[in-house]
């Protein structure tokens, strides 16, 4: 059986070394956890089998499959809710759903967190060592829950949320599987029909000597094209992902292709609504958790995806810092539609903000989902016609020479 050293914590700050058999790196975990220590650091003894080692800190590198989806988090979130709801403590809540979590990713970083919570940290300090796993808003609601006393509220609120904002990609996501679905099938076969298909009609009309039609001698270039230079497609794709990739690059672009986005006439609408829906369900949550205004729009302003409304939230954030209403100053920008600064300029009056957010929230989400509905339904049918024409196209090509050799026979 394979042995392990391993490198464990006592007590706050005693730390021990040792060696324990196990199967597998999990169940060496298990072991030294059930004697009672806290593991640091986990490796296979030299000369002993093959198995999984690594530093349970965070210091090996993870494959793909080890990733943390935003479905993981929400499981973790909704279940640490539910523990914490039932009035069972926080370090054994922790300890629980580290023995529980499927995703080994998430378990090590689970661990970790319980470990800086024996050490007296907070769970916002021990989750904000995480960004990339715990985003800045879920750090800020937690360290705001454990402020006010009311964690297990904050927990729920956020679990909610983001089983909210899962669904509405979800719906985003289903609705447009299809239209992808069909283009990526109906450019497969193009594929296949240029590659393959006419190169054999070429040689049969070459062998014959015939004079081939314009469309035909068109599409015969292009599939000689296609299998002569495949390799310019390929070098293009892997310069336009390693432009995208460059985080200066789009960032000195964004403003400006954001801004294209939003003046499209579909798209734009749908990708402002959904904007404003993430926008005021995320401040409305912050608020609804205690909050302030200055520090919730902080909070939410880089939460934001677009950068030309992330822009605007800054000066509205610059002029709250000096005094001027939130509704006032977002009515300075051509952004914000009337509709939501009036509702927030309602909200300030009547000092219900969180509660009128969470209506507009709603109404932009179900504006969301209207759109979506629209454009999947005139998408579906534009893809058809778009992938039909170009077979038919490429059918016509193929057949035309055949044809008028039939009609030279006759």
């Amino acid at each position: 059986m394979p042995i392990f050293v391993y490198q464990a914590k006592k007590g706050p700050q005693e730390i021990i070394d040792g060696t324990v058999e196990a199967a597998t790196k999990e169940a060496a975990v298990s072991k030294i956890e059930q004697m009672g220590y806290m593991p640091i650091r986990l490796s296979l003894k030299e000369g002993s089998a093959v198995g999984n080692t690594g530093n349970l800190q965070g210091n090996r590198a993870f494959s793909f499959f080890d990733r943390i989806s935003s479905r993981d988090l929400n499981v973790f979130t909704d279940q640490l809710a539910t523990l914490v709801k039932s009035k069972v403590p926080l370090f054994e809540a922790i300890n629980i759903l580290s023995s529980q979590t499927e995703n080994p990713k998430l378990k090590q970083i689970i661990i970790a967190i319980s470990g800086q919570l024996k050490d007296g940290k907070t769970l916002s300090e021990a989750l904000s060592k995480y960004p990339k796993v715990f985003p800045l808003l879920y750090v800020n609601m937690v360290h705001s829950g454990e402020s006010g006393g009311v964690l297990d509220e904050t927990l729920t609120r956020l679990a909610k949320f983001r089983e909210e904002q899962e669904e509405v990609r979800a719906n985003i996501s289903s609705a447009l599987a299809y239209p992808i679905f069909i283009s990526i099938v109906g450019l497969i076969t193009v594929i296949i029909l240029l590659t393959f298909g006419i190169p054999r009609l070429a040689s049969m009309f070459s062998e014959n000597k015939q004079a081939l039609p314009l469309p035909t001698k068109f599409l015969i270039s292009m599939s000689s094209g296609i299998r002569n230079y495949w390799y310019l497609g390929v070098i293009f794709i892997g310069l336009a992902v390693f432009i995208l990739r460059q985080k200066q690059a789009i960032e000195k672009n964004k403003a400006a292709i954001d801004k294209f986005i939003l003046k499209l006439p579909l798209i734009g609408n749908f990708s402002k609504k959904a904007m404003l829906a993430e926008f005021t369900r995320t401040f409305a949550l912050l608020l609804a958790n205690g909050v302030p205004v200055l520090e919730a729009l902080q909070i939410t302003v880089p939460t934001i995806n677009n950068e030309m409304f992330r822009i605007e939230l800054e000066k509205v954030h610059s002029d709250i810092v000096v005094g001027t209403p939130l509704s006032q100053s977002m009515k300075k920008s051509s952004w914000f539609p009337p509709f939501l600064t009036n509702m927030i300029a309602v909200g300030e009056r009547g000092g219900n903000l969180q509660e009128v957010l969470l209506e507009v929230a709603v109404f932009y989400e179900r504006e969301v989902r209207k759109i979506n509905k629209i454009m999947t339904s005139l998408l579906e049918p534009a893809i058809i016609l778009i992938m039909g024409l170009i077979v038919g196209f490429i059918v016509i090509a193929m057949l035309l020479p055949i044809f008028e050799i039939n009609m030279a026979v006759q």
